[in-house]
């Protein structure tokens, strides 16, 4: 009995939380003058509005909990809904897949995960490996669309700057092994040297995700050229799909 009313209590405080937070706070501060220093309104406000409601999930996760629901599959349920929710509203910042790769250990570590659901992900992340393998050699070999729209702007500005055909061939190997690496477990048992491969992968691409602290990925400081836009919206997250296909690639050869 105390344990609904724990239940029902913390249910009544998000919908409260997030029902008036929204209609006595965050509606009237958007209406006015307000601004925050070097970030554009549109963010800063996607940024409020999850983070506020966010909260409201967690108090619906810990009320889930106070009837019984097992600790992992909250942690695991409230996890991945949090990231799904910023991925759709602020797709440019770092907390969505964490809370995504959080959402998926929790779930993991629960033993309730189907384990067709991690091979889904690496076969996608493996055929997204080859296609950028694909548009690199097409580059490779001279082709120009779309070139221009992946390549950062230098520190003056400038996007000049063209790739020579070798290093796009190096990127398109790199691409496709990396999509070899990613399938290996499911069809036979992964030794020392694909370990060492798809770790080494992973860093690569947290260090990619996570950026440069200017131009690139979640990091980044230039927001405002057309490459960084596209970052936000493709290319990082992009990236992070192959390092989840990566990871899920070592929970496969780990079970």
């Amino acid at each position: 009995m105390l344990a609904y009313v724990s239940f029902s209590l913390l249910l009544l405080l998000a919908a409260a939380h997030s029902g008036l937070g929204e209609a006595g706070i965050l509606r009237p501060l958007f209406a006015s003058g307000w601004r925050i220093e070097g970030v554009p309104r549109g963010p800063a406000k996607r940024l409020l509005r999850f983070a506020w409601h966010l909260t409201s999930l967690a108090w619906v996760g810990l009320a889930c909990a106070a009837i019984g629901a097992g600790a992992l599959q909250v942690v695991a349920v409230v996890s991945i809904l949090s990231g799904l929710v910023i991925l759709t509203m602020l797709r440019g910042h770092l907390a969505w897949p964490l809370f995504l790769v959080a959402g998926a250990a929790a779930w993991a570590a629960d033993g309730s995960s189907p384990l067709w659901l991690w091979s889904l992900i690496a076969w996608s992340g493996a055929a997204l490996a080859f296609a950028v393998a694909g548009l690199h050699v097409y580059w490779g070999l001279g082709g120009r669309a779309g070139i221009d729209a992946v390549i950062p702007p230098s520190r003056d500005g400038s996007t000049d700057y063209r790739p020579p055909g070798w290093s796009c061939f190096v990127v398109a190997a790199a691409c496709a092994v990396l999509g070899v690496l990613v399938l290996a477990p499911s069809w036979t048992k992964l030794g020392g040297l694909g370990w060492s491969g798809l770790s080494c992968a992973g860093l690569l691409l947290t260090a990619r995700a996570v950026g440069d602290g200017r131009s690139i990925g979640f990091s980044k400081t230039e927001r405002s050229s057309r490459f960084a836009v596209l970052d936000d919206a493709i290319y990082t997250p992009l990236v992070v799909v192959l390092l989840f296909a990566v990871l899920s690639s070592l929970l496969i050869a780990a079970l």
